[in-house]
């Protein structure tokens, strides 16, 4: 029920948008799309899917997941992504870890969390370029500054060695009821476990570390390939910026997968370089970087989920008993 309420919100905003802009506008920057530059950022999902299933083999810890694996597990993830809000169906990833590879229900839980919060604050690292960038010509940006640059510092305390997580799971438990604090307490002792293994080796962490970083300039850089094809000239660092505040807006969790939230933020943060017809294309590009992997992962869903009682069965194992 709340994934079609999610739907019907993305049409209504979608619909709102499509009234807004010119469709003969939009019809028109699609013909005159450069398809040479489109191909190049549509088969960047090739390269950023295997850069992300070689990076979950190297942060599961002793599950020695082989890549081809990892790449099935990353496609199905990206399926149940269209269904579930805010990209919880990486998340599941943690139930083929447990099931399959024998992992500790909350460990490969902290696996999967250490795996998005590597993304998210890579993401925010390149955002964070890119908005004082821009800022510098409109400090209307500069408003970004305080919630995307707490949420890097907040990431990067979380994912250093330093104990900052236990701290923050304490505080955080005084104001929760006795099982739920039970849980977050459980939790927080794997997550101690995974940051200490992670960083066991300083090599690797550093090595997935700039992995990440170089997946989310990957990423970003799709958009900017999609712009150059609309015939925009975006610079590379606005691009980081307008981009990354559109990723963010598309994970509010009341639309589905994005779609409506993301489309808007892109035609508004765009349009110094955009025109409206040319930001909503974008948002359609935008939107294909998500459909190319779940209409791939189609196949490895059933295998490897079974359906969304397994998430529940999951839920309920990492339960305190």
């Amino acid at each position: 029920m709340k994934r079609l309420v999610g739907l019907a919100v993305s049409l209504v905003l979608l619909a709102g948008l499509y009234f807004v802009v010119d469709l003969d506008a939009l019809a028109a920057a699609v013909r005159r799309s450069d398809p040479a530059w489109l191909l190049l950022g549509l088969l960047l999902v090739v390269p950023l899917t295997w850069a992300t299933a070689w990076r979950f083999t190297l942060v599961s810890r002793g599950a020695s997941v082989r890549t081809g694996e990892a790449v099935r597990l990353v496609l199905a993830a990206s399926t149940l992504n269209l269904f579930l809000p805010s990209k919880m169906g990486d998340l599941a990833k943690s139930v083929v870890l447990t099931r399959r590879h024998g992992m500790e229900p909350t460990r490969s839980f902290a696996v999967v969390v250490l795996e998005k919060a590597l993304d998210m604050a890579s993401l925010l690292l390149w955002g964070l370029v890119g908005i004082l960038t821009v800022a510098a010509g409109d400090p209307r940006f500069a408003l970004a500054l305080l919630p995307v640059g707490g949420l890097f510092v907040l990431l990067a305390l979380l994912l250093s060695p330093l104990p900052a997580a236990a701290g923050l799971a304490r505080l955080g438990g005084r104001l929760l009821p006795a099982k739920p604090r039970a849980l977050l307490e459980r939790f927080s002792d794997d997550w101690s476990g995974i940051v200490g293994w992670f960083w066991q080796n300083p090599r690797r962490a550093l090595g997935t570390t700039l992995l990440s970083v170089g997946i989310w300039a990957l990423h970003l850089a799709q958009f900017w390939l999609f712009t150059r094809a609309l015939g925009g000239a975006v610079p590379l660092l606005d691009n980081m910026a307008f981009a990354t505040l559109s990723i963010l807006v598309g994970l509010l969790p009341f639309t589905f997968a994005g779609v409506g939230t993301r489309d808007a933020a892109i035609v508004l943060f765009y349009a110094p370089y955009l025109s409206p017809g040319q930001g909503a294309v974008l948002g359609i590009l935008a939107t294909s970087r998500y459909l190319l992997p779940a209409m791939a992962g189609l196949p490895f869903v059933s295998k490897f989920y079974e359906s969304r009682a397994a998430l529940k069965a999951a839920a309920s194992e990492r339960a305190p008993r």
